[in-house]
């Protein structure tokens, strides 16, 4: 069965809420050796050894699809995903997020536009896919 848009969401915000801390300190601590810019990128690419490892694991869950009950799996046979995969789904959000590093004002208005649709993209598709999903072959569904 596949998960609904609430849960995607729970999960979201409890990964969020476990990568908020690590993110803030690498941020803070390079904001002190003013390398805003590599704080961020560094801070972006430890989410990403988060998300991928988890989500290519034999489970394909974070610790926010666990609390949600949901599992992040191959979109074309229902097996769990591979590293490529997970890389993908987690690829196309960190490029978009990236665009931020940008510093135009311009930049925070586009990042906003593209989480909003690609987030909001599963109330309108029949198999509640992000536009992560799509470009990675995934579908979430309930553990």
């Amino acid at each position: 069965m596949l998960a609904g848009w609430w849960r995607r969401v729970g999960a979201t915000f409890a990964d969020d809420l476990i990568l908020i801390i690590p993110t803030l300190v690498v941020v803070s601590i390079f904001a002190q050796l003013d390398g805003n810019i590599a704080g961020a990128v560094i801070g972006l690419v430890l989410q990403g050894i988060y998300m991928v490892k988890l989500l290519s694991g034999a489970r394909g869950q974070t610790v926010g699809n666990r609390v949600v009950a949901t599992r992040v799996r191959d979109a074309g046979n229902g097996q769990a995903i591979n590293l490529l995969q997970a890389f993908k789904r987690w690829g196309f959000i960190a490029v978009y997020s990236a665009i931020e590093l940008a510093s135009s004002s311009a930049s925070i208005y586009i990042v906003v536009v593209i989480a909003l649709i690609d987030n909001l993209y599963p109330l309108y598709d029949s198999r509640n896919q992000t536009l992560h999903d799509k470009f990675a072959g995934t579908i979430v569904v309930m553990a």
